[in-house]
């Protein structure tokens, strides 16, 4: 059975070159997802599931606040400090779109957009994506995933 976190994407920290895992929520619409968020250990191969409350989901919605808020309540609840949220921090268009051209010639020279995340190994620095695996195989690969609903 799919879950709405089956898919781990490993993110690469441009300060450390570390690579750490994050979920990559999927559903049929956004109303599946709305307010989860995964938070990542910064000491071992380990992922927090879990969601957000209505005061973080709607800081969330004004900026990164309402995510320090999260770390800070599941930090708390399992007596940890090494749980932190990679957030989406930027994009970056990687091709160009180009007037005129036919869909074929697009999609020939199509590159998917960058995105570039909160880096939880380096201050002030981003990470992008590496690689993704399946939720089974991080489990395999000695990986833990922990829900808290």
């Amino acid at each position: 059975m799919n879950t709405i976190y089956d898919t781990i994407v490993w993110l690469q920290s441009q300060a450390t070159s570390h690579q750490f895992p994050i979920v990559q929520f999927s559903g049929d619409t956004d109303m599946v997802t709305a307010g989860w968020v995964s938070l990542t250990s910064i000491d071992k191969p380990e992922i927090v599931v879990t969601q957000t409350t209505a005061a973080e989901h709607h800081a969330i919605a004004q900026g990164h606040d309402g995510y320090l808020q999260v770390e800070s309540r599941i930090n708390a609840a399992l007596g940890r400090t090494d749980l932190r949220c990679a957030w989406l921090a930027r994009v970056e268009q990687s091709s160009p779109m180009i007037q005129g051209t036919t869909f074929q010639e697009f999609r020939k020279s199509y590159q998917p957009p960058r995105l570039l995340f909160r880096d939880i190994l380096g201050h002030e620095s981003l990470a992008s994506e590496a690689s993704r695996t399946t939720r089974s195989e991080f489990e395999r690969g000695g990986g833990k995933v922990l829900v808290l609903e």
